[in-house]
């Protein structure tokens, strides 16, 4: 059995996350988008989702004629403890955001599987307490499970190619266009990685410092 998740977050990241929710609630008030926030207090959970350390989601986004989905909002650096970019898999080429298996994905998943209703994530780039506003970029969790890799990895490394970008000052509704050929690409690229190196992969070979924020 999982220990009890434990939140670790620092003061930059619980403003930054602060921030990066607001932004989303003008970005959807300004693109008309309809969204519920779910208050996040301890009392507004189940019991079932507390003991099974299902995560709770942000938003509800309801949109005319389409399935209504949930949204997790991130702050997070996409550099790494020395300031450089964080690469998918080490390659220059291909950025990447940063999902924490156990306290991200696998709340987030069991959450999709309980109530039966996607989950997307939307990263906003974090420095130090503050956001970058342009733009977040968007992803559904189902996606997102493509690049767990093996076990032991703490950390997903996700390419921002397989993401959705969203100009938050524009009316740009919020959707996922990303093409299944461009996400197999990437997932073909993991699985290589993974299969040239055996169990000591590791998730991050870029030197990211996997305890950082």
């Amino acid at each position: 059995l999982e220990s009890p998740l434990v939140n670790t977050l620092t003061r930059d990241e619980v403003e930054a996350g602060e921030k990066a929710e607001h932004l989303f609630r003008d970005y959807c008030d300004m693109a008309g988008i309809t969204y519920l926030y779910i208050e996040q207090s301890s009392y507004s959970k189940s019991s079932k989702l507390i003991r099974e350390q299902a995560s709770r989601p942000d938003f509800l986004v309801l949109e005319p004629y389409k399935m209504p989905f949930f949204v997790d909002v991130k702050a997070r650096q996409f550099v790494t403890s020395d300031g450089k970019p964080t690469f998918f898999l080490g390659m220059p080429n291909y950025e990447a955001a940063r999902l924490s298996v156990s306290r991200d994905l696998r709340p987030l998943r069991r959450f999709q599987n309980f109530v039966g209703i996607p989950v997307w994530v939307a990263w906003f780039e974090r420095v130090g307490r503050e956001i970058r506003p342009g733009k977040m970029y968007v992803a559904p969790i189902n996606v997102l499970n493509n690049f767990r890799g093996l076990p032991t990895w703490e950390w997903l490394a996700i390419p921002l190619e397989c993401c959705a970008t969203v100009d938050i000052s524009s009316r740009q509704l919020l959707t996922y266009n990303v093409d299944e050929h461009r996400i197999q690409r990437f997932v073909d690229l993991l699985k290589k990685y993974i299969h040239e190196r055996g169990w000591t992969a590791k998730a991050i070979p870029s030197g990211e410092d996997e305890s950082s924020p």
